[in-house]
């Protein structure tokens, strides 16, 4: 680090030539640091004395000469951070000089400074692209001076310009080490006679996270060592045990299943590989087939000029075809094998594959919905219209106008940060130069940024959310489930009176005709019980058969399921009892019977008090069905529940459990 505008003068190039006052060589040529960092933020002060940039410029090339050589550096570049308010007096032959000696070291000279405007096209990462300088901007005589001789330096070691609000904004993210990518090298085998040598570099990955910190212990005179031992015990007593009496094993519930290391049960997917199972049409890879672990881009391995041929010629085809390869992919001699699609794409003009992983089918979750009961009413055409209004006003593309006026995309994927690893590199940054202070509270606003909605989309996005909220009115409804079945019910028994049908489900109500025509359901099921039950019944399938499938659905919801049954239990009920009123109640008095034992057996007091006794789903009474056989007596002692003795005996069923058996302990519980 070279600072000029210095009252103290401290440079190498002063000491043998004179003429480079006020120039301090700060800092040598080392890696950057938190000690540095303190000491720049700490003790350097700022001066009254001006110094010249251009001589800064000739002491800080000597500087990098003299302490980089003799060492191996990828790349060398001198920043050059100043408002340029002194005139510098610069010979023509004197830049070249600098110039030729900056270029000999294929070094890249980059300025930071004032009245330097971005076009928003080509904004990127810092020292990537370059800026220009504002001609519109007030500008003393010795900046524009300076102006013109920092454009010639520039232009003549292909540098960038930076603006200094800018670049602050763009130096406070941390950006990860730019490694030299690595590829993967392997063959791409299609049947037994085409093997293609081919390289795989990562094109997106899978964001790892930061990673837990390496712990240290502060004091380096602790000599406690960790000890591990290892003891046997048996039925709670330690025991001395031979070492050549112990084998592997596993423990499978409550038994022990010893392992023979003579049998290899362990799967082995042989050498690393790229085979070709086959081809599919790229229509049938769908978004929820893939395993969101990256990509890669394939291309024939350097130096393979065959290969490189046979690639281009497999690309072309796939693409001309519209189809997809499927592959097995083991990265690493007996690794596990993944599966993964191949598509076929152009990257520059150069065919290539993209690579993504698959997934297996016991991986795929596949999320069934209930069906909408009401069919759902269509959007007007002023409804669409306020829909279209609102997306349109919330593009990003134009999100975020700069300082000059122009237009540029926000949330662009190559200037977006991920805003939790950015706050914890700077709460470490901010530990690390202020050790005994508290982190701060506040997040910095250039990470709410990362996370905030733009301020134009925000504004101009108003009118269009007031139009939605007055186009389309919520309401608040309470819903009771008793109350919807018993309307229905009453609905369907004035239309039977009136048509003299023997059909007992309004299907107006349930559902559409198109709903039914696409709903192919044929039997019972846990998803939609209530709406299964209606539907089969409609179709004339016989109630006892339906009520039976009912039947076993409720005791798997109740007793099986690992999840609460929730209101399809209780709404499967209410419809099973109201068709029981009309169809007969004595199948459901005889089940309800047996169902108040298992409830009261198998701790499940709490749904009988809330559903049954709480809604009044028990026994049918003559008053409610006159094929009933059960007086209304009959029915209301029927809530009622003996007191449980203090002393509880075993279910008949525990006596048959077989104890090395996890499942049927499970399945004993119940």
């Amino acid at each position: 680090i070279v600072l000029f505008g210095t009252k103290e003068t401290n440079n190498q190039l002063n000491v043998e030539l004179g003429g480079y006052e006020h120039i301090t060589e700060a800092f040598e040529l080392k890696q950057a640091n938190w000690q540095t960092l303190r000491i720049l933020q700490n003790q350097v002060k700022r001066s009254n004395v001006e110094g010249c940039w251009f001589d800064a410029l000739i002491v800080a090339g000597n500087v990098l000469q003299n302490e980089a050589s003799g060492k191996k550096f990828t790349e060398y570049s001198i920043t050059l951070i100043s408002p340029f308010f002194k005139r510098a007096e610069v010979v023509e032959d004197q830049l070249a000089g600098v110039l030729a000696g900056i270029r000999g070291i294929q070094c890249v000279l980059h300025v930071i400074t004032n009245y330097v405007l971005h076009p928003a096209a080509s904004i990127a990462k810092i020292f990537t692209t370059s800026g220009t300088f504002d001609e519109q901007a007030n500008k003393s005589e010795a900046r524009s001076s300076n102006v013109r001789w920092l454009k010639k330096a520039l232009n003549n070691t292909n540098g960038t310009v930076s603006n200094i609000n800018w670049a602050e904004r763009m130096l406070a993210f941390f950006d990860p080490k730019v490694v030299r990518p690595t590829p993967w090298n392997s063959v791409l085998s299609i049947g037994t006679k085409v093997n293609l040598s081919i390289s795989a570099y990562v094109m997106i990955s899978e964001q790892k996270g930061l990673g837990s910190f390496k712990v240290d212990s502060v004091d380096d005179s602790s000599n406690t060592k960790v000890e591990m031992k290892t003891q046997y015990f048996l039925n709670d007593k330690p025991m001395e045990i031979p070492m050549q009496d112990i084998i592997m094993g596993y423990m499978y519930g409550s038994t022990a299943v010893p392992y023979d290391n003579t049998i290899d049960i362990e799967y082995r997917s042989g050498d690393a590989r790229l085979a070709c199972l086959g081809f599919t049409a790229s229509s049938n890879i769908l978004e929820e087939h893939l395993s969101a672990k990256g990509s890669h881009v394939v291309i024939a391995k350097k130096g393979c000029t065959a290969s490189n041929h046979k690639l281009s010629a497999l690309v072309k085809a796939m693409d001309e075809l519209k189809v997809t390869m499927i592959a097995t992919k083991v990265y690493r001699k007996d690794n596990r094998p993944r599966l993964n699609a191949l598509l076929p794409t152009f990257r520059n003009e150069i065919p290539c594959l993209m690579m993504l992983e698959l997934i297996f089918k016991d991986e795929l979750c596949c999320l069934k919905f209930p069906p909408l009961l009401k069919s759902k009413p269509k959007p007007t055409d002023e409804q669409y219209d306020a829909i279209g209004k609102l997306i349109d006003s919330m593009n990003l593309m134009d999100a975020i106008d700069d300082s000059n006026g122009e237009s540029r995309e926000a949330f662009a994927l190559n200037s977006t940060y991920n805003p939790t690893i950015q706050h914890v590199y700077r709460a470490v940054a901010h530990r690390a130069l202020n050790p005994n202070q508290p982190l701060p509270a506040a997040l910095d606003s250039s990470l709410e940024e990362l996370i905030a909605v733009p301020k134009k989309v925000a504004d101009r996005s108003k009118p269009a959310l007031l139009d939605v909220k007055k186009l389309f009115e919520l309401k608040e409804i309470k819903q009771n489930a008793r109350a919807e079945w018993l309307q229905r019910m009453a609905k369907v028994k004035l239309e039977d009176d009136a048509t003299s049908t023997v059909s007992t489900i309004d299907s107006g109500i349930l559902m559409d005709d198109d709903d039914t025509d696409r709903r192919m359901v044929v039997s019972v099921g846990t998803i939609t019980p209530a709406e299964d039950f209606a539907l089969l019944l409609r179709r004339g399938e016989k109630f006892t058969t339906v009520a039976t499938q009912l039947q076993n659905v409720l005791f798997e919801l109740l007793f099986t399921s690992m999840r609460p049954p929730g209101d399809k239990a209780v709404a499967a009920l209410m419809v099973y009892r109201s068709e029981a009123q009309n169809l007969g109640p004595y199948r459901y008095n005889e089940w309800m019977t047996e169902f108040k034992e298992m409830l009261r057996t198998r701790g499940k007091q709490a749904f009988w008090e809330e559903v049954i006794v709480g809604k009044k789903l028990g026994l049918i009474d003559s008053q409610e069905s006159d094929m009933s056989t059960v007086s209304v007596e009959q029915a209301a002692s029927f809530y009622q529940t003996p007191t449980p003795n203090k002393t509880t005996t075993k279910s008949s069923g525990c006596d048959d459990i077989d104890s090395d058996s996890l499942f049927d302990e499970l399945n004993g519980s119940f």
